[in-house]
């Protein structure tokens, strides 16, 4: 346990608690107050809402992105497309779709052995499911999270050890976890588009506050902080913004631990305290204020932690860019 599914639990809830960028919007909701406009607003950005960033993609809409990506030391390169389509009800269903890994760890992902070596582990590093999201662009739910989760278990790395089949079954089928997947599910989303819904279009404006972001059945306190730097200097249409959220102190390990354990059960030894945690979370996009319709999105997300007297760090990063230019519908 202590070698090998500690790690795991680390894994799991940084993502569990990886809904943050959503959460970032909040401080500046009194400040728009029109993030939540007719479908109508959403099609044609007017004047009454260049004060906020708005949502105005047009669907049906298909737009390659490239990725740049690095956790745990391993650095990959994949190029997918984001794929939104109208639902009758009004809603948007977003996909991603026809992910290629191109590098990984320096090496020609593309050649026929490397992806006979990927086949296997393949469902494990790009699972996507569909995201359903309002006409105002916010990410509302996910689904499909059972077929996701039943891949995973499914791929030999955990299959083929019945511990760790077992471990991890329990830990992601448990109520808790699958309310955080739910929500993690939109992640991609919210760094891309729906964090920015409705803050203010102002450069140099910086907005901060407290929030709160779930961690089983506890809350972990989070510092928020917004900035907008001002238009892209290489394209004036686009402006950077950025979000910063800090996570640390007594409060987030003992939401850390409460998760872990109502994850795991009798799989967490009760000698392992956990004195410590720091996650500091960067998102930062250059973005078209009238519409959402990213260039390049950052992640950017560092974790320390001492558990039992045994400091662990992580970083990762990921770095999309689209290619607008050729895109299938959006217009």
């Amino acid at each position: 346990m202590r070698n090998t599914q500690l790690p795991l639990l680390l894994l799991l809830f940084t993502a569990a608690c990886g809904a943050s960028s959503e959460a970032a919007k909040e401080p500046a909701t009194p400040a728009s107050g029109s993030s939540s406009g007719s479908t109508d607003e959403v099609a044609e950005p007017s004047a009454a809402n260049e004060n906020v960033l708005s949502f105005g993609w047009k669907v049906p809409c298909r737009v390659p992105v490239e990725r740049v990506s690095e956790k745990k030391g391993k650095g990959a390169k994949m190029r997918f497309f984001v794929a939104a389509r109208p639902m009758k009800d009004g809603k948007i269903e977003v996909r991603v779709e026809d992910t290629k890994f191109l590098v990984i760890d320096g090496e020609d992902a593309t050649t026929p052995e490397v992806q006979e070596k990927l086949a296997p582990v393949l469902p494990l590093l790009s699972m996507p499911v569909p995201m359903i999201i309002s006409p105002e662009g916010e990410y509302l739910e996910a689904r499909g999270l059972d077929q996701m989760i039943k891949r995973m278990l499914a791929t030999p790395a955990i299959a083929n050890n019945p511990k760790l089949s077992t471990f991890m079954e329990q830990a992601l089928r448990s109520p808790q976890m699958q309310a955080q997947l739910a929500s993690a599910a939109g992640d991609s989303w919210n760094a891309w588009v729906g964090a920015w819904i409705g803050l203010p279009n102002a450069p140099g404006e910086v907005v901060e506050a407290d929030d709160q972001v779930p961690a089983g059945a506890e809350t972990i306190p989070v510092r928020l902080r917004f900035e907008h730097h001002g238009k892209v200097q290489e394209d004036d249409a686009l402006v950077r913004v950025s979000i910063t959220q800090t996570l640390q102190g007594e409060k987030a390990a003992q939401g850390l631990a409460s998760l872990i354990r109502e994850m795991a059960g009798p799989h967490f030894p009760k000698d392992m305290p956990i004195e410590n945690i720091r996650r500091i979370t960067r998102t930062e996009a250059e973005t078209d204020p009238r519409t959402l319709k990213p260039r390049h999105v950052r992640f950017e997300q560092t974790v320390d932690m001492t558990m039992g007297g045994k400091s662990q760090k992580s970083r990762e990063y990921k770095d999309d860019t689209f290619d607008w230019s050729r895109a299938e519908g959006c217009r």
